[in-house]
């Protein structure tokens, strides 16, 4: 079961789901994208070309939240993968998508000293039973 209900009823709710995340966690956001897509649930993640484009013209630090300035709307949903929650990179994307008017649920590793492969596992596990969840009917 998901940790959080509340995030089957953010994806059900939103217009689109898109999934951000860096190094293994943009992995995952990739892979979790594939599991809700097949799910019928509209979710995104950017291509490796346009992240490394809008990296190229701003900078690194801004390449996700100009993106989600394009392609995200009122309605939408952001969930960021970070396996420290440190990132500038997310964390700007999350105070873009926040200004949009857009959902935000947060999955991040542990400050209990969590490892980075144990954070990025979690994202990959919730993913999983986040699809669990969702082909589940509703009542």
């Amino acid at each position: 079961m998901v940790y959080d209900m509340t995030l089957v009823e953010q994806v059900r709710a939103a217009k689109r789901v898109y999934i951000v995340g860096n190094g293994g966690s943009y992995a995952n956001a990739q892979h979790i994208c594939n599991d809700l897509l097949s799910c019928g649930i509209r979710a995104y993640s950017i291509d490796s070309a346009t992240l490394s484009a809008f990296a190229n013209d701003y900078s690194w630090d801004a390449a996700l939240s100009c993106w989600l300035s394009v392609v995200g709307e009122d309605g939408d949903l952001l969930i960021a993968l970070s396996g420290s929650g440190k990132s500038r990179n997310i964390l700007n994307a999350i105070d873009a998508a926040i200004g949009m008017g857009m959902t935000v649920h947060r999955i991040f590793g542990s400050t209990r000293g969590e490892n980075m492969q144990e954070a990025e596992e979690m994202q990959l596990t919730l993913g999983h039973q986040l699809r669990a969840c969702l082909q589940q009917p509703t009542s």
